[in-house]
């Protein structure tokens, strides 16, 4: 990669080859031709670019993998294994170095192959009089395994103390038609695109622009094709169980969608709104046991963290019951989004969605989005100030998990119809939100984590050691959880407090609560 040496990259012309140039360079200058190098190269990533947002880049080299930075170019680490399976996530490599940096990257994220190509690259040493190397030439192909084009590059790298022969080899590649710039990059993205993607054209977040001219129809019916989207780009990672992430961004298009149907009303035919609300919590139920097992494998290593390290033996039968469990789940998930009804929703959803009946006629569905929006933000947002505020240090838990669904639905509504409203005052709301969310999220995540691991405790059968120290395992992870959510309680009063402050609270009235 790089080397601190000064460099240019160009990408060839499709029309120029690099026989003919190679010829021409040799014709110009004195050179001496190196060895053509061969070699395969295989690129990786996350679905959804966690390496590429970083400026990280992964790719597995003959027998090694190398991983480098956009800045520098040069190689940050390398690998010497040959295992290139897949899915492949970061725990499936050794302790290394590559390891430590991709583990807090992708989490639980897989690494997809993006690209594979095959490159070939002939190297001359430009010559001086006296037979010096004064420069060197680097001109590559690279094939692509079942796609015809040919991706071309030519690489002149200077040799210290040789400035003005550097620049006459510049000049010659301008003069003969090389001008097109490029990095080391360049058959990496040009690769990936002929392979059908594009970096960062899949992002788990809501982004999709609304215009306030739009009717409140025309833009939830953007809102709602855009996450039907969402959906069919992870239906195949879900099938093929690739990782945990794509169900979890499957059902969280679901949920959305849901949350859309319930909190805008009277902008649909009231039949077809009728009728995705019911296909909708069915793929809602079909989904969530699958998810719900996820959830606790992805919290194995967390749950042996909290334990004594004599009691975290207890934990691998319940580990091992789980993903037992999880695969039986998945065989019936994969069945019903293999089945007749899945396609027929999914189905029946996208040709409405794609009809343009312009059932403008229905209440409320030309109405100016901007002025639907604001209502519902606002009133939402004061369902969650009055539901809040009801909250005290001795109310039932029931209170606060109502009150985390009232904040999900804010949060989903919110991020509807952000693109109508300043970017930096909804990036603040919605950070504010988020923190509350986060409190309340955590409280709901381990009181459900409790409940699960005391049923499953009181379904043991006594007697048996593995299940005695299973019995204990669980009862100390209970504990320990117990506390945490107590902790996660008591620190409700300063994150509302947060949110419920005047700085925030006028930044609603201001954005939300008024006439267009």
């Amino acid at each position: 990669m790089g080397n601190g040496r000064k460099s240019i990259i160009w990408a060839l012309p499709e029309s120029l080859e690099s026989r003919p140039l190679v010829s021409d360079i040799c014709e110009v200058f004195s050179t001496a031709r190196e060895d053509v190098q061969a070699t395969t190269r295989a690129w990786f990533d996350t679905f959804d670019w966690r390496l590429y947002q970083r400026g990280l880049f992964l790719f597995h080299d003959n027998s090694t993998w190398h991983l480098f930075g956009r800045d520098s170019e040069d190689i940050e680490a390398s690998l010497p294994y040959k295992d290139l399976r897949g899915p492949l996530f970061s725990w499936d490599f050794p302790a290394s170095r590559i390891r430590s940096i991709l583990e807090p990257v992708i989490e639980m994220r897989s690494l997809l192959q993006l690209v594979v190509y095959t490159s070939s690259t002939t190297c001359l040493r430009v010559l001086n009089s006296d037979r010096k190397t004064v420069a060197r030439v680097y001109l590559e192909e690279h094939k692509i395994p079942g796609h015809n084009c040919v991706l071309r590059t030519v690489k002149l790298q200077d040799v210290r103390g040789y400035d003005k022969n550097f620049k006459d080899l510049s000049r010659f590649f301008v003069n003969y038609g090389v001008r097109d710039r490029t990095d080391l990059l360049y058959p990496f993205i040009k690769g990936v695109e002929i392979c059908g993607r594009k970096p960062l054209d899949y992002s788990s977040k809501f982004q999709l622009k609304l215009k306030p001219a739009y009717s409140s129809r025309q833009a939830m019916i953007r809102i709602y094709s855009h996450l039907l989207e969402a959906m069919l780009t992870n239906e195949a990672g879900v099938l093929d169980d690739l990782d945990s992430e794509f169900l979890h961004d499957f059902r969280v298009a679901i949920r959305r969608t849901r949350s859309g149907l319930g909190l805008v009303k009277n902008v649909l035919p009231p039949d077809i709104a009728g009728r995705a609300k019911k296909d909708f919590a069915w793929l809602g139920s079909v989904t969530g046991p699958t998810r719900d097992l996820d959830v606790y494998l992805l919290y194995e290593q967390n749950y042996r963290a909290r334990l004594p390290e004599g009691l975290q033996g207890g934990l691998d039968i319940f580990f091992a019951d789980i993903k037992a469990r999880r695969e039986k789940e998945r065989r019936q998930l994969v069945h019903q989004l293999k089945s007749q009804k899945y396609r027929q929703v999914i189905g029946s959803w996208h040709d409405y969605l794609e009809s343009n009946d312009g059932e403008e006629s229905v209440e409320g569905a030309g109405r100016p989005v901007i002025e639907m929006a604001r209502e519902i933000i606002f009133r939402k947002y004061k369902k969650v100030m009055k539901d809040g505020r009801a909250i005290t240090p001795t109310s039932p838990d029931e209170k606060l998990h109502r009150l985390r669904i009232q904040c999900k639905k804010l949060r989903y509504i919110l991020e509807f119809f952000s693109s109508l409203f300043p970017r930096k005052d909804m990036n603040r709301v919605i950070k504010q939100l988020k923190r509350l969310q986060n409190n309340l999220g955590d409280f709901n995540d381990l009181s459900v984590q409790q409940d699960m691991l005391r049923n499953y405790r009181i379904s043991l059968r006594p007697g048996s050691r593995k299940n005695q120290d299973l019995a204990a395992a669980l009862g100390g992870l209970s504990t320990n959880l117990y506390h945490q959510q107590k902790r996660v309680r008591e620190q409700f009063g300063s994150r509302f407090g947060e949110f419920s402050a005047p700085g925030n609270a006028g930044l609603y009235n201001e954005l939300f609560n008024k006439r267009t």
